[in-house]
Parts: C-alpha cells; sequence; structure tokens
C-alpha cells in the first residue's frame, strides 16, 4: 500500500505532528495501523513507542468493546471527518484503567483523486476542565438545593407567622369589642361632667385606631395566606366615600375632608375593603398634614373605570420612597415622621385589596409641598 510513503512524502503531515501541541497520530489502512504518533499520543494510551506499526486495537486492547476503533474505520471509508468534544474514555492513566475525556478530531487524509488513504488524529485531555464543570454543576444543584429548603423553611416560618398573627387578632378583638360596649354604654348614661364625657370620647377614638390596626394585622394575615375572600356586590363608591368621609370627620374634627358625591358610580366589589382603602388613604393624609389643613376627595369616571383620588398639603414624600410605598411594612423614615404612629402595612393592604379587584393604585408627591394618591377600579359591566 503506498499510503505511508505518501504520508512520508506529506511535509504538512509531518509538521502538524512533530510540531502540534495537541497528541497526534497518523493510520493507515482499513486495520487502522498507527504509522506515526507523537510522545503526546503515546501518554494518552499509557504505552510506549514499541506501538508504532501495530492496528489499534493490538497496540491498544483496552480501546476493544469501545466507539473509536470503528469510528476510524467509518471515516477511512466515507471520508468524513468526525469530532467530538469532553468525549469520554477508558485509557491508562498512572498505571491503571481511568475514565479519562478528550476532545479529538479524526480528518481523514485523501489523494489527488479524492480518495482517503490514512486519517490525522489530534487529540486534547479536557478531564480536568470537565472534573471542574462537574464540581461547578454539583456545587450549583447543592446551592438550589439548599435555595429550595430554605424557601420551604422561609414558607413554613411565613405561615407560622401569619397564624400567630391571625391568633393573637381574633384574641385582641374580644377584650377591645368588650372595652368599646363599656364606653357606648358609659356614653349613653347622659354624663354631665365635662372631662369624663371628653376622656370617653378620646378612649373611643383609640378603640377605634386599636380595632382598624387589628382588623389589618389580620387582612394580611389572611392575604399572605391565601384565605382572604372577597364579598362581591354592586354599590355607589360614591355612596361609601361620603360614609367614610363622614365618620373620619367624627375621628379627625380638627382637619376638614371635603367631598362632593356626583353621578352614581357602580362598581362590582368588596364594599368593606374598598371603603378600608378610602379610610387609610384618607387617614394617612391627615396623620401627614399638619392641624386644621384640608384634605380633597376626588372620583371621576374615565372609561370603563372610576378614578379615586386624595389630595393632601402634608409633608410630601421624597422621590427615592415614592417606589416603596406600597411595600409591605415600608414607613418613611424622617424627623418628621418619627411621631407618627403606624405599622407600614396600610398602603401594602390597600394595594392588594386594588390589586384583587383587578385595578391600580400609585401616589404623587412633591417633597414639602403635598401628596396625591390615587386608585382605580373597573365600573361594573
Amino acid at each position: 500500500m503506498e499510503s505511508y510513503s505518501k504520508v512520508l512524502s506529506n511535509d504538512q503531515l509531518l509538521e502538524v505532528l512533530f510540531l502540534s501541541k495537541n497528541a497526534t497520530a497518523i493510520y493507515t489502512s482499513e486495520h487502522i495501523v498507527i504509522e506515526m504518533a507523537n510522545d503526546a499520543m503515546i501518554d494518552f494510551w499509557g504505552k510506549d513507542r514499541s506501538v508504532i506499526g501495530k492496528p489499534l486495537e493490538d497496540a491498544v486492547p483496552e480501546l476493544k468493546g469501545q466507539p473509536f476503533i470503528n469510528m476510524l474505520k467509518n471515516v477511512l471509508l466515507t471520508g468524513i471527518t468526525d469530532k467530538g468534544d469532553a468525549i469520554p474514555a477508558e485509557t491508562m492513566r498512572e498505571g491503571k484503567l481511568q475514565t479519562a475525556y478528550y476532545t479529538y478530531e479524526y480528518r481523514p487524509i485523501k489523494d489527488e483523486s479524492g480518495i482517503p488513504y490514512c486519517i490525522l488524529h489530534t487529540a486534547s485531555d479536557v478531564t480536568d476542565m470537565v472534573k471542574a464543570k462537574n464540581a461547578i454543576k454539583e456545587t450549583e444543584l447543592q446551592r438550589e438545593a439548599l435555595d429550595q429548603e430554605q424557601i420551604l423553611i422561609s414558607i413554613k416560618e411565613e405561615q407560622q407567622k401569619n397564624d400567630f398573627i391571625s391568633m393573637v387578632s381574633h384574641e385582641l378583638k374580644t377584650p377591645l369589642t368588650s372595652i368599646s360596649a363599656y364606653v357606648q354604654l358609659l356614653q349613653s348614661r347622659g354624663l354631665t361632667d365635662l372631662f369624663v364625657v371628653n376622656t370617653l370620647a378620646k378612649v373611643q377614638k383609640q378603640i377605634r385606631k386599636m380595632s382598624t390596626l387589628i382588623s389589618s394585622f389580620l387582612n394580611v394575615s389572611r392575604l399572605e395566606s391565601g384565605k382572604i375572600q372577597l364579598n362581591l356586590s354592586y354599590f355607589d363608591l360614591d355612596k361609601v366615600i361620603s360614609d367614610v368621609v363622614e365618620d373620619l370627620g367624627l375621628i379627625y374634627p380638627t382637619n376638614q375632608i371635603n367631598f362632593e358625591a356626583g353621578d352614581r358610580k357602580l362598581i362590582y366589589a368588596d364594599q368593606d375593603k374598598i371603603g378600608s382603602v378610602v379610610s387609610n388613604l384618607i387617614s394617612n393624609a391627615v396623620k401627614y398634614s399638619d392641624q386644621n389643613s384640608a384634605v380633597w376627595v376626588q372620583s371621576v369616571i374615565m372609561g370603563n373605570e372610576v378614578y379615586v383620588s386624595v389630595t393632601d398639603h402634608g409633608i410630601g414624600i421624597k422621590t427615592h420612597d415614592l417606589e416603596k410605598l406600597f411595600d409591605r411594612f415600608y414607613r418613611v423614615e424622617s424627623l418628621q415622621t418619627k411621631t407618627i404612629s403606624g405599622f407600614g402595612i396600610g398602603l401594602y393592604l390597600s394595594a392588594e385589596i386594588i390589586n384583587l379587584h383587578q385595578g391600580k393604585i400609585w401616589a404623587e408627591s412633591e417633597y414639602g409641598t403635598g401628596s396625591i394618591f390615587h386608585f382605580c377600579i373597573p365600573l361594573a359591566s
């Protein structure tokens, strides 16, 4: 066969063989005889140079049962290059058979008529890289498992917290209801002592605030545990706003809360929860404004939605606080707000209620000038 002499006469093949940094070998004939191999390839096989001139399956018997010899024969038969990346192979390493990973190329070398007469085999050992990638992947899988475990723990802790809040809220409501009943009983007795009358009125005001706070915590607990329910009905939104404004006028007698009901605005929603949203927005406007300052409430129909706005001329909100206003437990921190009570759940709960009604809620403000809180919900279809 002329293949060996052709290879020897091909200076380019010889240059590749001896100068290549990769392991390189040249095979001829259908028996895949090792015509030449550089030291790197000899090391890959775990042999010595006595393998030169032998068929590959005799020189490297551990390759029997592996696909590589048949792959080489197929390249010589078809003339089509075969290559692979990080392919496992059983080879002799440190005197024993071990799995290593190689990037290889079997390239057919053809004569002038286009017939393959030998194969140029180049390979790189990428075992360390594969092991490093596997180690990284294993680490990532372990981290994902830990993350999942932490998520489950967080969910469990969150559920325990919500259950605790729910239980405490229920327990607090009972004595608070009793206290409110006793106060109302005293107020109904026609007391003439002005000090006692005023004191009872203040106590009743604080009871209302505490009841609102407890209800908010209870609603947050229900919301986050997926147990909150909407009791939907048809009602006039302006009527609800008017009722809220009237109630808050008794609680905040020093502030003027302005609202003028317009044409009927029929919506299909949870009346109590929408009322609590309106109440919370107005209460916030009053809390963050000076005494005797006015608050304006407006409602207008735009398209298929009702837009409600609450405007105040209070301390305003800085730009970096605006985007966090509706986050749970978020409170604006400043010297002006330190004395204002609250836990940062009112706006969060309001936003969730409006979202449950497929509406939107947002705020505009200029620090030092005042704020406008808006929400919109669909009209009844």
